[in-house]
């Protein structure tokens, strides 16, 4: 039940915000807004399957903590 309420909402999600973007010919954004919204669907659903997914805040750690040695190294 809960897989198909995710699809749903995701479909209703697509269903208003697409038509515009693709009206305006707004391409990129079109294709932006499609993978965020295509990460979240996967994410929503392996959190309905109760599969255990790895902590975002190790990655965005270990990024930052890359991105701060590099500004060290140019200033």
């Amino acid at each position: 039940m809960n897989i198909f309420l995710i699809t749903i909402g995701f479909l209703l999600l697509a269903i208003y915000e697409a038509p515009a973007l693709i009206r305006d010919k707004e391409w990129p954004l079109l294709i932006t807004v499609g993978c965020i919204w295509l990460l979240g669907f996967t994410l929503s659903i392996l959190l309905a399957l109760k599969v255990n997914l790895p902590s975002p805040t190790l990655g965005i750690a270990s990024i930052s903590h890359i991105v701060l040695e590099l500004l060290r190294f140019v200033f």
